[in-house]
């Protein structure tokens, strides 16, 4: 306890302790009853490694993390499967036609152009994948903001997200990419281009629990996760495919599987 102690404190010192605390943190995770919540101050000591320092009260508010059986857990609504490394979060179909700009959004945030939203908290969301041993994509936003934004490769940092629902006993299951169009090229979003981009804590706030911003698929810097698609910059080309969309309101399961 005391090596880990002693590690956090050299963090507020010197940053490039960060690797080494992320690689404690991954060891802890395979033993959820030693002090959870010394192991979530770790996590939100780490959840943003480009962002101003993280106020410890915001690690006090997260739930407990639940073994529902071996490799699965709980943790406030989302269900992480390390065997498939996997995290799933219920959702409701929210927006079935015009534009959009987010594929998920707490059902406080954006909601009026958000394809689906959820009652899972983003902060929760955002350090599920870290409990999963992945680390934020670094320099998307400077990149694509730039006058010159180049061309990059995201391919081995993309997730492939499904998103399954029911009707009258017959199983649906869809990625994500294909519920939205960019109405510049009249198709969808490439196959898996949503990337682990994580979100800001600005003056003890994290920006993604402010708006509710989970999926984007417009450029949001406070989102957890966001499009690497060409046109992710442009706010007026994306449109929910009716003709793909769940019925609105209906409840769906979102899978969100890491890179291999």
């Amino acid at each position: 306890m005391q090596e880990y102690l002693f590690l956090l404190n050299s963090f507020l010192l010197n940053r490039a302790y960060l690797n080494y605390v992320v690689s404690k943190m991954v060891t802890l995770f395979s033993n959820f009853s030693f002090g959870r919540n010394f192991l979530i101050t770790i996590l939100f000591f780490t959840v943003a490694s480009s962002n101003s320092l993280i106020a410890e009260d915001n690690a006090s508010n997260l739930p407990a993390i639940k073994k529902v059986k071996e490799g699965i857990y709980d943790f406030g609504g989302i269900i992480i499967d390390r065997k498939s490394n996997s995290v799933s979060i219920p959702a409701i179909s929210n927006q079935v036609n015009g534009l959009v700009e987010y594929g998920v959004v707490h059902e406080d945030g954006k909601i009026h152009e958000s394809l689906f939203r959820t009652s899972v908290r983003p902060q929760i969301f955002h350090t599920s994948l870290l409990l999963l041993k992945f680390k934020p994509v670094e320099g998307f936003f400077q990149n694509l903001w730039s006058d010159d934004p180049k061309s990059i490769d995201y391919s081995e940092n993309c997730f492939e997200i499904l998103v399954s629902w029911e009707i009258n006993g017959t199983n649906y299951e869809k990625e994500i990419e294909k519920l939205s169009i960019n109405q510049n090229r009249n198709g969808p979003i490439e196959k898996k281009s949503f990337i682990f981009t994580g979100s800001k804590m600005i003056e003890g706030t994290f920006l993604a629990e402010s708006s509710g911003s989970i999926l984007a698929i417009y450029a949001d810097e406070s989102a957890v996760m966001n499009n690497s698609d060409y046109d992710s910059s442009n706010d007026d080309v994306w449109i929910a495919n009716k003709q793909e969309m769940p019925p609105l309101e209906l409840p769906v399961l979102i899978r969100f599987h890491l890179p291999q």
